[in-house]
């Protein structure tokens, strides 16, 4: 029974993820257009079945995308990035 509860709620944590509540809930904080892009990296990793590293996901921001490191790290303590184990893998101490 623990099991399918942990399912549920990382089902609706992911949910609630990719949905609008979540970018007009960081919108005021962060840019729509950096949560969109995390969204998208979600998504990404969702329909590639893949596994995101937190230091890949930490890279892209910073280096593709061009985001402070130190906005990129609060942000993911602000949402607090190791709920999405295992979708995200990894610690912020990784990247720190």
């Amino acid at each position: 029974m623990d099991y399918n509860t942990n399912l549920v709620d990382f089902i609706d944590l992911i949910n609630f993820t990719l949905h609008k509540d979540f970018l007009e809930k960081w919108r005021h904080k962060y840019s729509v257009k950096f949560i969109k892009l995390f969204q998208l990296k979600i998504l990404d990793s969702l329909s590639k079945r893949k596994v995101i590293k937190i230091a890949s996901l930490y890279n892209y921001l910073t280096r593709k995308c061009r985001y402070c490191p130190d906005q990129v790290l609060n942000f993911f303590e602000t949402i607090d990035i190791s709920i999405y184990n295992p979708l995200i893998s990894g610690e912020i101490s990784d990247i720190k």
